[in-house]
């Protein structure tokens, strides 16, 4: 499914601000949770409530993959509960995804469909997913990564993003063919 012209620049742009209103640099990392709080969102890990509902403790054990993150809506206030069974590369992801939610003020939506299946809207999925990308790593950080020829491993940790994300990340910045070409 196609973004709209100019989404992908201004989910940067948008990344690149909330970096400057936390004081960062736009090529800086970004820990999600910190933004969450700025932006007055609570996140929760699925463990904090497994002495509430013990039947959440089968997503931290045989059905870990069913769910990464969600947004839980309770009037106007929202917050984020993330898999903590999860590597700490893709709960950055997963609490970024939920975050691009809020920041592009998707509305809220059933969790189920009519049929007892998973509701998916795979527009708004996709731009929560261009925006999580790049609260993670802006085209900025991509470029200063790809410059200093920083290793995928320390990119990794210093980022705090999977190998997937960082992949990703550098493919759609352009860091990579960027550099290629300067190196050239």
């Amino acid at each position: 499914m196609p973004l709209r012209h100019g989404f992908k620049a201004e989910v940067n742009r948008l990344s690149v601000q909330m970096r400057r209103e936390l004081g960062l640099h736009p090529a800086s990392p970004l820990v999600p949770t910190r933004l969450a709080e700025y932006l007055m969102i609570p996140v929760k890990a699925f463990s904090s409530a497994i002495a509430e509902e013990p039947r959440i403790g089968r997503l931290l054990t045989t059905e870990r993959e069913a769910v990464s993150a969600l947004t839980v809506h309770a009037g106007p206030r929202r917050q984020i509960w993330v898999n903590d069974s999860h590597d700490m590369g893709r709960q950055n992801s997963s609490a970024s995804h939920e975050i691009a939610h809020a920041l592009l003020m998707h509305p809220p939506g059933p969790a189920l469909d009519l049929r007892g299946c998973r509701h998916w809207d795979g527009e708004i999925e996709e731009e929560a997913d261009w925006l999580a990308g790049n609260l993670l790593i802006t085209n900025e950080a991509a470029w200063s990564i790809a410059r200093s020829e920083l290793s995928p491993e320390a990119a990794m940790l210093r980022y705090g993003v999977s190998r997937q994300m960082l992949t990703w990340r550098m493919n759609k910045s352009g860091a990579r063919a960027r550099r290629a070409r300067s190196a050239s």
